[in-house]
């Protein structure tokens, strides 16, 4: 049975382990009463384990350590990823929903769907979930890309939005597409999805065709740059355990360029202990 145990919204790990811990090896790191709870991750490669969030005083002892839930993607198996994320997404849930929204009373685990419920008014909270949109631009043989404040220096990423209240997917695309560089969409097609537990989203992955020029016009103060990249010539792009990177190595793989020669970014060591903040 794997264990995921978090510090601080942080991951806990054996010392150059490449594995999530098993249940036996987490208890034995002193952690004293502490709620674990079951969690699965879905999908062709679900597997299933346990997760808990470690007492604030806890220190990790001799031989382990807690890490950003980004710098352990690339260590984990494919399966173990997914459990992780999903770990990650329910613990923090239970730690922002202690007390019902409608009454104040503190709530308890439910059975239901992994949400928490009100024992004085029956209210339920249920993990949140923030729908967002991530897109595939192309104008010809050149994909849209957009550096924001948030990457590592000199790197870029496919545009990303959240879905605002009253939006259908496909106009956020649209919406974001053009906020964020002034160019208008049309062909959009979904592309896939993933879990995104930064802190608690669902990215959906879109390819969309470039509807005009491509004259570029950024709005959204969120980004430092925005640009046409042709396949051969791209800049650091995020690392392969996310869909903005899967997104870029279809546009190149369909260009005839290997993805393996995409530049990957590299982020810097972080000290940060909120997992939003790596």
């Amino acid at each position: 049975m794997r264990a995921c145990l978090f510090a601080r919204e942080r991951l806990v790990l054996t010392d150059g382990a490449g594995c999530l811990p098993s249940l036996e090896e987490a208890k034995t790191w002193g952690l004293g009463e502490v709620e674990w709870f079951p969690i699965e991750a879905r999908g062709r490669q679900g597997i299933r384990g346990v997760a808990a969030l470690a007492g604030a005083k806890w220190t990790a002892p001799p031989g382990v350590t807690s890490l950003g839930l980004r710098s352990v993607l690339s260590l984990l198996a494919p399966s173990e990823v997914g459990l992780a994320l999903t770990a990650a997404h329910l613990v923090r849930g239970r730690r922002t929903s202690r007390f019902c929204g409608v009454c104040g009373t503190a709530t308890v685990s439910s059975p239901l769907h992994q949400a928490r419920s009100c024992p004085e008014c029956g209210h339920f909270v249920f993990p949140k979930i923030s729908p967002a949109v991530i897109v595939q631009v192309t104008r010809g043989n050149e994909i849209l890309l957009g550096r924001s404040r948030r990457h590592p220096q000199g790197s870029y990423s496919v545009l990303a939005g959240f879905v605002d209240p009253g939006e259908s997917l496909e106009d956020t695309v649209r919406r974001e597409v053009e906020e964020e560089s002034g160019v208008r969409v049309s062909g959009i097609r979904y592309f896939g999805s993933q879990p995104w537990p930064f802190p608690d989203s669902l990215m959906v992955g879109f390819t969309a065709i470039c509807d005009g020029d491509g004259t570029l016009h950024n709005h959204d103060d969120e980004l430092e740059d925005v640009g046409w990249f042709s396949a051969d010539a791209l800049p650091p792009v995020p690392p392969r355990y996310s869909i903005a990177r899967a997104l870029i190595d279809d546009f190149a793989r369909r260009r005839g360029v290997d993805p393996a020669t995409i530049p990957t970014w590299r982020r810097p060591p972080s000290t940060r202990p909120n997992l939003e903040n790596q």
